[in-house]
C-alpha cells in the first residue's frame, strides 16, 4: 500500500471514529478504535479538533497495545482543556490498572513503564491541575508502579511520599493515603504514621490511620506499625474515632480502631 493510501486509510479511520462519538455511540467509537489500532487512535488524540480527541480518548482503553497510548494521553491530560484533560487521565487510569492486573507482556519494556509512571507521577503532583485529574493521575502512577515490577517500588502510589503528604490540598493528601497498597510497605509506614499524628485535616489523618491499621490484618509487621505510631499516634486515632470528623466514613472509623485492639501498644 502506498503512502497516500495509508494516509487516506488513517483519515477514514479517524473520521469513522469521530462520527460514532459525535452521535453519542461511545461503544461504537471504542469498537472502531480497536479496529483501527493504536497508531490511528494516537493520531486522534493529538488532533487539533476537540471532538476527535474525545473520540480517541473513548477508544484508547480498548485498543490492542493500548499501553503505547499512555504517553499521548499524559500530554493531553497536561493540557489546558478541562473537557479533554480529565477524560484523558481517566482513560490512562483504566489502561494502567489493566496492565497492573496481569503479568507484564514480554514486548513491554520495564523502562517504558517506568517512564510513563514518572510522567503521570509528575502530573499528579502539579498543584495547578484540577483535583479530579490529579487523583486520576495518582492512580495511574500507582498502577504503573506495580505493573513495572510486580511490587510497589516506592511503597506508595507511585509518587514521593514527602511530596504527597506535603501537598496543600487535603483532598489530594487523602487520595495518597488511600492509594497506598495494603499491607503497607516499610517505606510508607513512617509517612502514614506521621500523617496520623500531624495532618491538620482530620479526615486525611483518619484515612492514613485506616490504611496503616488495616495493614495489621494483612501482614504488616506489628512492631513497625506500633513503633511508628507511638503513643501520640494512638492518641490521635482515639480522638478521631471519638470525634467522628465530618466526612469520615463508618468503614474508616472501624478500620482505624484496629490499631487500638488489645495488645497493640507502642513499644516504650
Amino acid at each position: 500500500m502506498s503512502w497516500l493510501h495509508l494516509m487516506a486509510a488513517a483519515a477514514a479511520g479517524i473520521a469513522t471514529l469521530r462520527a460514532a462519538f459525535e452521535r453519542g455511540d461511545v461503544g461504537e467509537a471504542a469498537r472502531q478504535g480497536a479496529l483501527a489500532g493504536p497508531a490511528i487512535v494516537e493520531r486522534a488524540l493529538i488532533s487539533g479538533d476537540r471532538m476527535t480527541r474525545l473520540a480517541g480518548i473513548a477508544a484508547a482503553p480498548g485498543v490492542e497495545d493500548r499501553a503505547e497510548l499512555l504517553a499521548p494521553l499524559a500530554d493531553l491530560a497536561a493540557g489546558a482543556d478541562r473537557r479533554t484533560a480529565i477524560p484523558a487521565a481517566e482513560a490512562a487510569r483504566a489502561i494502567a490498572r489493566e496492565l497492573a492486573a496481569h503479568p507484564r507482556p514480554d514486548d513491554l519494556a520495564a523502562g517504558d513503564l517506568a517512564a510513563w509512571q514518572t510522567a503521570w507521577a509528575q502530573l499528579a503532583l502539579r498543584g495547578d491541575r484540577w483535583i479530579e485529574l490529579r487523583i486520576a493521575a495518582l492512580d495511574t502512577a500507582a498502577a504503573l508502579d506495580l505493573a513495572s515490577t510486580g511490587t510497589p517500588t516506592t511503597g506508595t502510589a507511585g509518587i514521593a511520599l514527602d511530596a504527597g503528604f506535603g501537598d496543600p490540598d487535603p483532598a489530594f493528601r487523602r487520595a495518597v493515603a488511600a492509594a497506598i497498597r495494603i499491607p503497607v510497605a516499610p517505606p510508607a509506614i513512617a509517612a502514614l504514621a506521621g500523617a496520623v499524628r500531624r495532618d491538620i485535616d482530620p479526615v486525611t489523618a483518619l484515612t492514613a490511620a485506616q490504611s496503616l491499621c488495616l495493614s495489621l490484618e494483612a501482614g504488616a509487621a506489628p512492631d513497625a506499625v506500633r513503633n511508628a505510631l507511638g503513643a501520640a499516634g494512638l492518641a490521635r486515632i482515639r480522638a478521631l474515632i471519638a470525634g467522628r470528623p465530618r466526612g469520615a466514613t463508618a468503614s474508616a472509623l472501624r478500620d482505624a480502631a484496629r490499631c487500638l485492639a488489645p495488645g497493640r501498644r507502642p513499644t516504650p
